[in-house]
């Protein structure tokens, strides 16, 4: 067997997508296609290289890669990386890979002149995490709407007919409608293009909080309009001509079953009534979907609000960073209620 410590460390080049394919699908037991790989990391804006493998001669055995993000930090505009898709061939899991390779690339990425990376690493991490750098910011959790609990109800009891009593639905729906007479001065629309209006949106919204992604219309277009292997939808919000919110979704099929997953919603804090107009016109393009799924930190504005929309709490992650800044108020950063943060930042959903 050969020593990890004298396999090769290198960045990824053109020509490796195939085979970091391949790798995917033996780690994560799910296919992804060589556009997506490309999508998600080839970023032509980096200034550093953001992934890195470990060879076996050809093969590659390891990633380690970071998605290039601009975090607006009090005022500031900053750049760092966001952990993604670190993988290991399963013929060469417990041989100090990570430990071994992320001290590396952070070394090489704070010297570089980015500020933090950040994550969400799964339980497989354990100890490693702070044994690389990376601290605990805050926990990051699963929500979940029931929009057709007959159909949840059947599945669970394994009773089909049950899915045929949709009055069930009709009475979850008036039980849980938004409180309050709707906004009747905001109207919601599809787009399939990023323009300046999102641009707009992004400097009204962008000093609601402390730290958060810049989601201009550059971030809109890539993460969602883009994405070569999710079908997102980007709903926008006005208020007579003026852009007052947006949200993006996608919905997944599977065996014979239909979840919703709302990646981002973005509002000016205080505006409820564009916030609750978005999430009713969401619910209404979601016919025969049984659960809305989305993502959202304890402690934050947009968390309850969205338990106070009939959201339950399920799975939580931890948020973790290395800054390598010194300027970073890490301390601070720690605190949910200083964020504005969705789950697309990571792109889990």
């Amino acid at each position: 067997m050969t020593d990890a410590e004298d396999l090769p460390i290198r960045p990824a080049t053109a020509g490796d997508e195939a085979r970091l394919v391949d790798l995917f699908a033996s780690v994560y037991g799910r296919s992804i296609d060589v556009s997506h790989w490309r999508w998600k990391l080839a970023h032509p804006q980096a200034t550093v290289p953001n992934v890195w493998l470990v060879m076996s001669g050809e093969r590659p055995v390891f990633q380690y890669a970071g998605i290039p993000t601009t975090l607006r930090i009090d005022g500031a505009a900053v750049t760092g990386m966001v952990s993604v898709d670190t993988m290991t061939a399963p013929d060469f899991r417990r041989r100090g890979l990570l430990t071994r390779v992320a001290t590396q690339v952070y070394a090489q990425w704070g010297d570089a002149g980015m500020a933090f990376v950040m994550g969400l690493p799964n339980e497989k991490w354990g100890s490693r995490t702070s044994a690389v750098g990376l601290r605990p910011l805050f926990p990051f959790r699963w929500l979940a709407r029931p929009l057709r609990p007959e159909a949840l109800l059947a599945h669970r009891l394994s009773i089909p007919w049950l899915r045929r009593l949709s009055f069930v639905s009709a009475l979850w729906s008036w039980a849980t409608s938004l409180p309050g007479r709707p906004d009747a001065s905001v109207q919601v629309r599809p787009v399939d293009r990023a323009g300046v209006e999102f641009d707009d949106l992004w400097e009204r919204c962008k000093d609601d909080a402390r730290f958060g992604v810049v989601r201009d219309r550059r971030w809109v277009q890539w993460r969602f309009l883009d994405c070569p292997s999710r079908r997102y939808e980007v709903r926008l919000a006005l208020r007579g001509t003026e852009p007052v919110g947006y949200c993006a979704y996608h919905v997944h099929e599977a065996g014979g079953r239909r979840s919703a997953f709302l990646a981002e919603l973005a509002c000016a804090r205080g505006d409820m009534g564009a916030r609750d107009a978005l999430l009713a016109d969401l619910i209404r393009q979601l016919p025969g979907v049984e659960l809305l799924w989305t993502q959202a930190a304890p402690g934050t504005h947009t968390y309850r609000w969205l338990r106070r929309r009939a959201f339950f709490v399920g799975h939580e992650f931890s948020v973790q960073m290395a800054p390598f800044s010194p300027h970073l108020p890490i301390d601070d950063m720690a605190r949910p209620e200083h964020w504005e943060l969705s789950g697309a930042a990571f792109d889990v959903i």
